[in-house]
C-alpha cells in the first residue's frame, strides 16, 4: 500500500448503471463495494437483459437499449421508454433460486423477473414482444462470477476478488476530463464531426484535474474520501463507444473508436498478443479499502507508477 498521497484533481460526477446496457443514473455520492457502487437501492449492474440461452444482450447489438430509463425502489423496478408505457416489476427477494447466466462466457447466476418485463423489452429491442428476452437480477450478496486469474505482466494490481455483478470487466471504470478533452482534440484535427462527453465511455467515476491527458493510465493507486482503489488494467473500448447516448444510435463512420484506433492501441508485444488492436480509454479499478465517495471529493493518487 502506498505510504504518501498527492492531489491531482476531484470527483466531477458519480454514475450508477442499475442494469447493464441501459441508461445511467447520476448520483451525489455511492458507497464503494468490492463488486461495484451502490447508492441506497441502486447497485451497479445488479439487472441484465439476456436471451432464450441467457446470454448477456447489450447496445453493442442493440443501441437504442441504452435509451431504457431505469428506476429502483425498495420493492419495484421502473422502465420508461420514448413512446411505451412504463413498465413496474416487482424486484425477487435475496435467496431466492436463480438461474445460470452468461457475461463474456463467465457463468454467473440471476433470478428470473417474469414474462412481462421481459415481453415488455423485447418489444422495445426485437420489435417483437415474442422476442424470448427476460431480465435476470443478481440476487446474491457476493458476485456470482469466478474468480480472476490474474496476468502478472498484464494485469500486476489483480486479485481473485475484483470480480463486479454484471458489468463486463471489473467492478469500476474512472475517467479524466483531460482525457476527453484530448480526444476531442485529436478528432477535431482529423475532421471528425463528432464532439463526445463522458458518458458515451459509463464511467463509475469521472474525474478533473490539472493533469495530462491520460496521466491516469499510470496511477497505481487511487484514494478518494476514505477508499483506495488499485489500477488494475486499462480499460479496451470496442464499438459501445460509438452509440449516442441521447439517440440510441452509432455514428455512421464507426467514431470516436476509428480515432481511438489511431492513438491509443498498445505498442507493446504481450499486450498486443491479448488486446490487438483494440484501444485504451479510461482504467479499470479494483477496491483495496471500501467506504463512502461523493461529488467533490480529493483525487489522491500514490507516487509510485504503474507499468504502462
Amino acid at each position: 500500500m502506498p505510504s504518501t498521497w498527492q492531489q491531482v484533481g476531484k470527483v466531477a460526477k458519480l454514475y450508477i448503471y442499475p442494469i447493464k446496457s441501459l441508461a445511467n443514473v447520476q448520483v451525489d455520492q455511492f458507497s464503494v463495494k468490492p463488486y461495484g457502487a451502490e447508492f441506497n437501492e441502486l447497485i451497479d449492474r445488479q439487472f441484465m437483459v439476456v436471451d432464450k440461452k441467457g446470454k448477456m444482450v447489450t447496445a453493442r447489438r442493440y443501441p437504442h437499449m441504452s435509451m431504457v430509463v431505469p428506476m429502483v425502489t425498495k420493492e419495484q423496478l421502473v422502465l420508461t421508454y420514448p413512446g411505451m408505457e412504463e413498465m413496474n416489476v416487482n424486484i425477487p427477494k435475496n435467496g431466492e433460486k436463480g438461474k445460470t447466466c452468461d457475461v463474456w462466457g463467465e457463468d454467473c447466476m440471476g433470478v428470473d423477473m417474469g414474462d412481462s418485463v421481459g415481453e415488455w423489452l423485447s418489444d422495445i429491442i426485437l420489435q417483437d414482444p415474442e422476442g424470448g428476452l427476460r431480465l435476470v437480477f443478481h440476487n446474491q450478496a457476493e458476485s456470482s462470477r469466478p474468480d480472476k486469474e490474474g496476468s502478472e505482466y498484464l494485469t500486476p494490481l489483480e486479485k481473485s476478488k475484483d470480480k463486479p455483478l454484471y458489468a463486463d470487466g471489473y467492478p469500476y471504470l474512472l475517467l479524466a476530463s483531460s482525457s476527453i478533452k484530448e480526444l476531442n482534440r485529436v478528432m477535431e484535427e482529423k475532421g471528425v464531426d463528432l464532439e463526445v462527453e463522458e458518458t458515451r465511455f459509463r464511467p463509475n467515476i469521472y474525474i478533473e484535474g490539472e493533469f495530462p491527458a491520460f496521466a491516469e493510465d499510470k496511477w497505481s493507486h487511487v484514494k478518494i474520501g476514505d477508499c483506495i482503489f488499485r489500477n488494475v488494467k486499462l480499460c479496451t473500448r470496442c464499438v459501445y463507444t460509438t452509440v449516442d447516448p441521447e439517440t440510441g444510435e452509432k455514428h455512421s463512420k464507426g467514431e470516436p473508436l476509428k480515432t481511438l484506433r489511431s492513438f491509443r492501441t498498445s505498442l507493446d508485444k504481450e499486450e498486443r498478443k491479448a488486446y490487438g488492436t483494440t484501444p485504451f480509454f479510461g482504467v479499470n479499478l479494483g477496491v483495496e479499502v471500501m467506504g463512502e465517495i461523493k461529488v467533490g471529493d480529493e483525487v489522491m493518487i500514490s507516487s509510485e507508477v504503474q507499468k504502462v
